[in-house]
């Protein structure tokens, strides 16, 4: 197929960045784009763009795959974070674009399974914190707290979703005892999943990075006193919510912690299983600053959106 430049959110692409993607769409037209036509033109119209110090940074070994080419996207996501160099991003934003938009209905993105909880665990191991996988029972299951919905923080109940984001209506009074993910509505979480991955990155990388720049001196792990101010610092969206539930049903931050990210019924029992290992919230807390990160800056427009404004209210 090719670039359907017609499926792209233009309005989240500045100038020059725009002009490029609408010049990959002219130099492809109505040609089929396979591997070895995409990293053509990402060698032709992008590579360019980049100082000849940061060009090999778009290379892949051996014949071109689409696994191969979404790899160059989170590479250079990954580099621009480290540098902070929002040009780079912005290069590997486009490769992202331009490989999830050459298919109809757009192709998703292989993100490495869960970074968020591979970079937990290199964490832990250069610091020897010992490294558990939670679980909370429920309704007679057991679900990983670690095994996510691949559209928010909430455990997988079936096929890589939790019980909120499938297709089944939910009413509006179940709606308002759900946790905060549960504001949105399936197609809501489906539109936002491609930003929510892409700053699940953005977190964890700075994070990690800024880990080591510290020679592993940063507090990285949630502690387990004084945890306000560190979601304050490390989790700033989460943290303004958790200070909301403190507001409305005086708890201690754990608590509101947990009844935040999961509600409250539920949320009592994650936090029975995870204990005093407060450090394993971690990683369950960088999703979600990520999922609320992608919500809070998303492009303000049109009308489908509505579903989320209980949202809105509470976070912006």
């Amino acid at each position: 197929m090719p670039f359907h430049l017609d499926d792209v959110n233009l309005e989240e692409a500045v100038e020059p960045y725009r002009s490029v993607l609408i010049g990959l769409a002219i130099a492809v037209g109505e040609k089929a784009v396979t591997p070895a036509i995409c990293i053509k033109m990402i060698h032709a119209h992008l590579v360019p763009l980049l100082p000849e110090t940061q060009r090999s940074l778009i290379t892949i070994q051996g014949q071109p795959s689409w696994d191969r080419i979404e790899s160059l996207h989170s590479r250079l996501i990954f580099a621009g974070h480290q540098s902070q160099d929002q040009h780079l991003m912005a290069i590997g934003m486009m490769i992202g674009m331009f490989v999830r938009h050459t298919a109809r209905p757009a192709r998703e993105t292989s993100f490495p399974p869960f970074i968020e909880i591979v970079s937990f665990n290199r964490m832990c191991n250069y610091l020897g914190v010992p490294i558990a996988k939670p679980f909370v029972y429920n309704g007679g299951s057991a679900s990983d707290l670690y095994h996510f919905c691949k559209y928010c923080w909430l455990p997988v109940r079936r096929k890589d979703v939790c019980n909120v984001h499938t297709t089944r209506l939910v009413s509006e009074e179940e709606r308002n005892h759900l946790p905060i993910c549960g504001s949105l509505t399936f197609k809501q979480a489906q539109r936002l999943k491609e930003a929510f991955d892409q700053q699940v990155l953005a977190v964890v990388t700075k994070e990690e990075w800024e880990f080591h720049q510290s020679s592993f001196d940063m507090p990285a792990l949630l502690p387990p006193s004084g945890l306000l101010s560190w979601l304050e610092q490390h989790r700033p969206y989460l943290a303004s919510l958790v200070q909301r539930e403190l507001t409305e049903s005086p708890a201690n931050v754990l608590r509101s912690l947990a009844a935040v990210m999961y509600g409250r019924s539920l949320g009592i029992l994650v936090n029975e299983a995870i204990g005093g290992a407060v450090h394993l919230w971690t990683p369950i807390t960088a999703r979600a600053e990520g999922w609320l990160n992608a919500w809070n800056n998303r492009p303000r427009r049109g009308g489908a959106r509505r579903r989320g404004i209980k949202l809105l209210e509470t976070v912006d």
